[in-house]
């Protein structure tokens, strides 16, 4: 296989689990339009598992299908392939989705204030060191204050490093385009 076909395979798996490596590696080892029975079958699979899968392939981008209605029955057939032309798209949205959790985590980080226990080194906000009277609920010791400016640095350098990757693909696209 190709490297982008195992970028895009350590993608999915890492986005959606292992559960859909094996149809999605089938379907580009195949390199055609394949139906949900033909993957059940080459898989050794029940169809409703591989359907699961190409589904949850499918919400993420990974696969796209065309749909074709049966002559004899009227039923749909859907005919399913990979969407490796997504790929750029997908690791956009995955960059995003981080970016806004390292924002959160920052924001939550900035407005408040922690304490933490010499002996256990848990971490608590001011309001449940409050409650606990400035004591570890765990093991009694009296609760330090903790000085967070390390920890929203460290969030701060990496916001400001996926915002750069982000702007520049962003620039690079819609060059290409």
């Amino acid at each position: 296989m190709v490297d982008s076909e195992d970028l895009f395979i350590d993608l999915a798996e890492s986005l959606l689990g292992d559960d859909v490596v094996s149809v999605l590696r089938l379907l580009l080892e195949e390199g055609v339009e394949m139906t949900d029975d033909e993957i059940a079958s080459k898989l050794n699979m029940k169809v409703n598992d591989v359907r699961k899968r190409l589904y949850s392939l499918s919400e993420q981008g990974f696969v796209v299908s065309r749909r074709t209605r049966e002559k004899e029955k009227g039923w749909y057939i859907y005919f399913w392939k990979p969407n490796l032309d997504h790929i750029n798209e997908i690791l956009m949205e995955r960059k995003r989705q981080i970016l806004n959790k390292l924002q959160s985590r920052l924001e939550y980080e900035s407005s408040n204030t922690f304490y933490i226990c010499s002996r256990d080194m848990n971490r608590y906000s001011f309001e449940e060191a409050f409650e606990n009277e400035f004591k570890c609920p765990r093991c009694g010791t009296p609760l330090e204050y903790y000085d967070s400016d390390k920890v929203k640095q460290f969030l701060s350098e990496k916001i400001k490093a996926i915002e750069k990757e982000i702007n520049e693909e962003t620039k690079n696209g819609t060059q290409d385009s």
